[in-house]
């Protein structure tokens, strides 16, 4: 079970007292469907005081990057603070009347997914207020994994503000005490970790608009580059979302031909907005042998041999700046357009 189902079965959180703060999105749920907002709002040891949420706001239902305002929260009327609004890091008024910040969010373990970053901000800031952070953990589907590019210093942005490989494989408790561990201006940082059983028994409910289900997460990092290369398509937000590539003039067949850690990829044909395009589908073939980043470099490095190394940002949509920033900086893609093999391989 989650952390904060453990608090609902009767696993006693450390002493908060005083008012509380919940960093929470709409999955931070128990498997009975109960709310953490409703849940610790009704806890005698809990006084919650203020409401923060990330990307995506409250509902879940903004799009990607898109402004989300503060609100109000319509059962309790606590104040909800958006961290992806006009600013995306707390602000010391927001936090000063609080003492103690719970954080329940359902994390994927990829650095460019931001609520990774959310919570590093969030730590830092409590830090820098001398509030106590309780951190109630959840699983992740890429636990354990560790794959793709260092964050480069002097790249820092809010898709790559984790010191780790692109796949760092931590969900949001390991990563608060990594980030404490590491980082010296977390060192004073008093952080209580309440970590999830072996067996988590909440049902899949997407993180995001388009995680919307679990191989959804364990694409994503193959697939996301579709935000800085528009030239694919990835069904975002579909029923196959980040489960697949299309292209109009993909070489299928050949890149069903490569042998990749872990995965085993499928011809097939999809309608896309712009006409049928050929494309593949994704299965994992094996979780101890899966490295996605590792997958999409493969693809990406045997595209830019067939088309030549400039093809895939010379769409006039592309967007290699941002391909830097999800990567943690620009080597890998610098690499693909020597034809060098990138340092994390």
């Amino acid at each position: 079970m989650s952390g904060l189902e453990r608090i609902q079965q009767g696993h006693t959180p450390p002493a908060v007292g005083g008012k509380v703060g919940l960093l929470c999105h709409h999955a931070s749920v128990t498997s009975d469907g109960t709310h953490a907002v409703d849940l610790l709002s009704a806890h005698p040891d809990v006084n919650l005081s203020a409401l923060f949420t990330p990307e995506h706001g409250f509902s879940g239902t903004a799009g990607p990057g898109e402004h989300v305002d503060h609100g109000v929260h319509p059962s309790t009327g606590l104040p909800i603070y958006s961290l992806y609004g006009d600013t995306r890091i707390p602000k010391p008024e927001w936090l000063a009347d609080l003492d103690c910040m719970i954080i329940d969010l359902k994390d994927l373990g990829v650095r460019c997914y931001t609520y990774a970053s959310s919570l590093f901000d969030m730590l830092h800031a409590c830090a820098a207020q001398n509030v106590p952070v309780l951190v109630l953990d959840r699983s992740t589907p890429l636990a354990d994994m560790r794959d793709g590019p260092l964050l480069e210093p002097g790249h820092e942005s809010f898709v790559g503000r984790v010191p780790s490989p692109l796949v760092y494989g931590l969900s949001q408790g390991p990563l608060a005490s990594f980030l404490q561990s590491t980082l010296p201006a977390l060192g004073h940082l008093d952080l209580t970790v309440v970590p999830p059983m072996e067996s988590e028994t909440v049902s899949w409910i997407p993180p995001s608009p388009a995680i919307v289900s679990e191989l959804s997460a364990l694409c994503y990092p193959i697939t996301v580059w579709s935000e800085a290369i528009p030239d694919f398509w990835v069904d975002r937000g579909g029923p196959a979302s980040f489960q697949v590539w299309a292209m109009p003039d993909l070489p299928v067949d050949d890149l069903c031909a490569l042998t990749l850690p872990g995965v085993t990829l499928h011809p097939d044909q999809f309608q896309t907005p712009k006409g049928i395009w050929p494309g593949v589908r994704f299965e994992l073939s094996s979780r101890t042998a899966f490295k996605p980043v590792t997958v999409a470099h493969h693809l990406l490095a045997y595209l830019s041999e067939v088309w030549g190394a400039d093809r895939l940002f010379d769409h006039p949509d592309a967007r290699p700046d941002f391909f830097d920033q999800l990567a943690g900086g620009p080597s890998w893609r610098l690499s693909l357009l020597s034809g060098t093999v990138p340092a994390f391989l």
